[in-house]
This record gives C-alpha cells, sequence and structure tokens, in this order.
C-alpha cells in the first residue's frame, strides 16, 4: 500500500515532464516558424526596396537624358539668337555708315518715312490717290453710316459722362458731411473709400475722354471726305452735322479732361 502512491507520484511527474518538453517543443516550433515568417518578410522587402531602387535609378536616367536633350536645345536656341543678333547689328552698322557716308539721299529718305509714319500724311496720301476713284454717291453713304454712329456714340458719352460726374462730386460732398457728422473712425473710412472711388472715376473721366477723342478724329475725317464733294445738297448737310459733331465732341472732351484734372489736383 506504501508503493502505490509513490508510483502515482512518478506518473505524475512523468505526465508533467511531457506536457513541458512538449510546451517547450511547441513554443520552439512557433518560434522557428515566426523566425522563418520574418526572415521571407525581410527578403520580400528587399527585393521590393530593390525593385523600387531600381525604377528610380531608370527614372532618374530618363530624367537626365531629357534634360541633357533641353540643355542641347537651350544651347542651340541661344547659339541661334546670338547669331541673329549679330547679323542684326551688323545690318544696323552697315545702315548707319550708309546713312553716314550718303547725307543728302540718307536724310530725305529718313524725312520721307518719318512723314509717312503720320496718320495726317497717311489720310492725305490716300484722298489724293485711291480716294479719288471713289465715287460721290458712296462717300455720301459711307459718311452717312459714319455720322449716325457717330450721333448714338454722342448720346452714350453724355450719359456716361455725366454719371461720372454725379458719381465723383456727389461722392465728395457725402465724404465732408459724413466728416462733419459721424464718428472720427467712420469719416476716416468714408475719406478712404471715396478717395478710391474718386481715382477710380478720375481713370474712367480720362478713358471716356480718350474714347471721345477717337471719335471726333472720326468726325473730322468724314467731314474732310465730305469737303470733297461741292454740288450736292445731301452732300452740304452731311457736312455741316458732321462739323457740329467734331464741335461737341471736342466740348465733350475738354471737359472730360478738366473734370479728371479737377480730381488729379486733390492729389488723387
Amino acid at each position: 500500500m506504501a508503493g502505490k502512491p509513490d508510483g502515482n507520484a512518478t506518473s505524475l511527474s512523468a505526465t508533467i515532464e511531457a506536457l513541458r518538453n512538449a510546451a517547450e517543443q511547441s513554443i520552439s516550433d512557433i518560434q522557428k516558424q515566426a523566425d522563418a515568417a520574418l526572415k521571407e518578410a525581410a527578403s520580400q522587402l528587399v527585393a521590393g526596396g530593390a525593385v523600387i531602387a531600381d525604377f528610380v535609378r531608370q527614372g532618374v536616367s530618363v530624367t537626365q537624358q531629357y534634360a541633357d536633350q533641353g540643355k542641347g536645345y537651350i544651347g542651340y536656341g541661344l547659339c541661334q539668337l546670338k547669331r541673329a543678333e549679330d547679323a542684326a547689328i551688323a545690318e544696323i552698322k552697315c545702315g548707319l555708315e550708309l546713312v553716314q557716308s550718303n547725307p543728302y539721299l540718307s536724310y530725305p529718305l529718313l524725312t520721307t518715312g518719318s512723314l509717312m509714319l503720320l496718320p495726317v500724311t497717311r489720310r492725305f496720301l490716300y484722298r489724293a490717290t485711291l480716294g479719288r476713284l471713289r465715287s460721290p454717291d458712296n462717300i455720301l453713304k459711307g459718311c452717312e453710316g459714319k455720322v449716325e454712329g457717330l450721333r448714338v456714340k454722342m448720346a452714350d458719352y453724355s450719359t456716361e459722362a455725366k454719371k461720372l460726374q454725379v458719381l465723383a462730386w456727389g461722392r465728395w460732398g457725402l465724404g465732408r458731411k459724413n466728416d462733419r457728422l459721424e464718428r472720427l473712425v467712420a469719416a476716416e473710412e468714408e475719406y478712404i473709400r471715396g478717395r478710391a472711388k474718386l481715382k477710380a472715376t478720375r481713370h474712367e473721366l480720362t478713358r471716356l475722354a480718350s474714347v471721345v477723342g477717337k471719335s471726333e478724329r472720326a468726325a473730322a475725317s468724314v467731314l474732310e471726305d465730305l469737303r470733297i464733294i461741292r454740288k450736292l445738297d445731301q452732300a452740304v448737310q452731311l457736312r455741316a452735322e458732321a462739323a457740329s459733331q467734331v464741335a461737341d465732341l471736342r466740348s465733350q472732351r475738354k471737359t472730360l479732361l478738366q473734370h479728371a484734372e479737377r480730381i488729379a489736383k486733390r492729389d488723387i
């Protein structure tokens, strides 16, 4: 009876030892599998890094190739530009030497060329050459359309000029009134806004004066065309209307410039 407990203890110890050995073996197997998986992942990562590095090297190589080609094209373009510049400078030098060596021939040519650049000279030459080929009926039809267009533009110019004048001086008076009645901060803000609006209005007045000046020159050109025709009553009537339009446009332009100068005198 005394040996049975020893046999049971020995069997229990053997079982525990077997379980421990099995656990240790399982842990060892798991560690080996984990090490193998880590090695596989590391090898895959290294392989992926090598592929990415290869793509990066290929991209850098292609970029460097295109950069070299671009440098070559830029160098070629700069070389051609230098050649063209040298050729232009050489031609200019030859021209200056020619002008200097032949003053009696070059000065009249330069004077003639300068006169040809003037709009008055070109209009005079056109009327004296190709303008003579136009019939009086065609001149009247063209002038009628131009006069009618100028009449519409004059009405638009007058309306726009009145709006700009009211905007400029009406806003200035409102700013001064607020300066007297409102607080200092509100008055200062209104003053700044008023100056900005006055500045914009001055630019608009100058622009409108330039447009009116173009219309004035167009009306003067129509008047010059109509002076060629002297016998038709319709031409006389159109000439009188064109002359009136020239005078009105000149007056509008002067008024607009006076208002723009009035704003400019306030250092705006």
